[in-house]
């Protein structure tokens, strides 16, 4: 069996430092200086915490505030504390290195990596292999990556979504049901239930909490035209930054009026069309041209926004930016809608084109990945490939 501690490889030293009172923990990237309290509050033994829930049976606001640390012996798990409250606990120095951010977490996602359609190759993925914990895995590590995996031969009946979605999380219900059919309706409510072409762009700008990922499943596609297409918001965000830092500004500070009416709905969200984390990178993009108001800022601004949405726009627009493909029976497309903008062709009424989409929110997909994670490494299985398959 294999532990998460030692798929870590770097080693960790720690000593405690008497004059500070804290534990000092050094590995080959730095330091850290760890106090009583930080690890008082890790003690896993068993009368402190719940080990099938993880959850802590004491509560640690109640620890002292001066606790401290009153002896520091070896130990076979690395170093065994005592504290000043009584209680005693041996210390793996490799997992507090890990839970210090000194060493690599095994079980942290993914990092997205922007991509153009140059070096796009559609992640594609075989429904049926996905039982095997090493396959979903690797197709996990892909789509956080990417933003973006297609199924291939799922099942084909309808509402059969709802089947293949909550394998990767609980489907989050909207006005639109727990399933939305993508077909040609005689009173459509949205423009995608027409044969419109759909610039690229993300869906429910308009919600408090926008769903995080979204579901198209295709069962049948046999009109002409209609080609689906996605586009990296990274990639797009990261161009308008580097062409035109006071466009990317406003756009991460300026915010937008979205909203969806209709008889009985009316959704509205203020916020950016680029959401920023405070290290610089993208957290959200919403992109939706037929759904946002800017307000009535002043006139420079105004200007400085309609230029910045126009070359968002446009970029997305872009073959360099635009991967473009023809969903077929069985395919279901996996999107993250906080990242990746998808569209389409007009498709004639030649054919009957009809697809069905559904949302799950991160939390699923982000939970599978560290639970099928930490079981390959307590199986020995914990090799990451590739990713999944290119088309």
């Amino acid at each position: 069996m294999t532990s998460l501690a030692q798929t870590a490889q770097a080693g960790v030293s720690c000593r405690f430092n008497p004059t500070t009172g804290c534990l000092i923990l050094s590995s080959g990237t730095g330091s850290v200086q760890l106090p009583p309290l930080w690890l008082r509050e890790r003690s896993e033994a068993p009368d402190q915490l719940d080990h099938a829930s993880h959850q802590r049976y004491f509560d640690p606001t109640r620890l002292p505030a001066d606790l401290a640390i009153t002896d520091a012996q070896p130990s076979a798990e690395g170093i065994a504390l005592t504290f000043s409250d009584g209680h005693c606990w041996s210390f793996d120095p490799t997992m507090l290195g890990i839970e210090a951010g000194l060493l690599p977490d095994p079980l942290a996602l993914p990092a997205p990596e922007a991509w153009t359609a140059a070096n796009m190759e559609l992640p594609i993925a075989d429904w049926q292999t996905l039982d095997d914990p090493a396959k979903m895995r690797d197709l996990l590590a892909g789509f956080f990556r990417t933003g973006v995996v297609v199924l291939r031969g799922t099942p084909v009946e309808e509402d059969s979504l709802l089947q293949i979605a909550r394998r990767f999380g609980p489907i989050r219900e909207t006005n639109w049901g727990r399933l939305f059919n993508v077909r040609t309706e005689a009173a459509a409510t949205d423009l995608a239930y027409t044969g419109r072409a759909l610039t690229a762009h993300t869906d429910n700008p308009y919600r408090r909490s926008v769903p995080g990922i979204q579901f198209l499943h295709c069962l049948m596609n046999e009109a002409t035209g209609g080609e689906s297409t996605v586009v990296d918001g990274l990639a797009i965000a990261e161009a308008l930054r580097a062409e035109a830092p006071g466009l990317f500004r406003v756009a991460t500070t300026l915010p937008i009026s979205y909203r969806y009416r209709s008889d009985s709905v009316d959704d509205r969200m203020d916020a950016p069309m680029l959401d920023i984390m405070p290290d610089g990178r993208l957290k959200h993009i919403r992109l939706s041209t037929r759904l946002d108001f800017p307000p009535a800022a002043d006139p420079e601004t105004l200007a400085a926004f309609f230029e910045a949405r126009r070359r968002l726009a446009g970029l997305a627009a872009d073959p360099a930016f635009e991967v473009s493909f023809k969903m077929r029976p069985g395919d279901c497309l996996m999107m993250d809608n906080h990242r990746t903008l998808h569209g389409r062709g007009a498709f004639a009424e030649d054919g009957r084109r009809f697809l069905q989409g559904c949302y799950i929110d991160h939390d699923g997909p982000e939970c599978l990945y560290r639970v099928t994670t930490r079981r390959l490494f307590e199986t020995g299985g914990s090799r990451v490939t590739a990713g999944a398959e290119s088309s």
